[in-house]
């Protein structure tokens, strides 16, 4: 019986071993799986920053609505680019003494303080009002590029 008890132990003993080995690598597993991975050597960071994109610049904006909304190719766009270049430089910040304002020159001399303050918050909704005022008044950007020629305003 003795005997038989030494076995036991001996067992008991090598499978606490074994469970402790168990447990160092579930651990050291877990941890390795939860650890914070540096920038420069993590290739799943990497690979989201391949697919994550730049959201696009104004102008980039406004040509892809101009085609994708309104369908206005490539000679529009480029009515389009140089109207809003001669008006505000592209700068959705751009105010004149004349009470327009952001990148299409929204004149707003009778809007409230806090409407203007709305408006010049975002370039894209700036693009897309300005857009809309387009077609609604001239039909595309080249005709409205045609009449800012002959009057210095649209």
């Amino acid at each position: 019986m003795i005997r038989k008890k030494g076995s036991e132990a001996s067992t008991r003993r090598k499978q606490i071993r074994a469970l402790k080995l168990y447990l160092v690598v579930y651990l050291t597993a877990v941890l390795t799986f939860l650890a914070p991975h540096s920038p420069t050597k993590s290739p799943a960071l990497t690979q989201v920053a391949e697919v994550v994109e730049q959201p696009p610049t104004p102008r980039e904006y406004a040509f892809q609505t101009a085609y994708s909304f309104y369908g206005w190719g490539k000679s529009e766009q480029k009515c389009l680019g140089i109207l809003w270049g001669k008006e505000s430089a592209w700068n959705y910040e751009a105010k004149s003494s004349t009470h327009d304002y952001g990148i299409p020159q929204r004149h707003m001399r009778n809007n409230t303080q806090k409407q203007i303050a709305d408006f010049m918050e975002s370039p894209f909704s700036q693009i897309d009002w300005g857009l809309n005022y387009i077609k609604s008044r001239y039909g595309s950007p080249c005709e409205a590029w045609k009449f800012w020629q002959s009057r210095r305003w649209y």
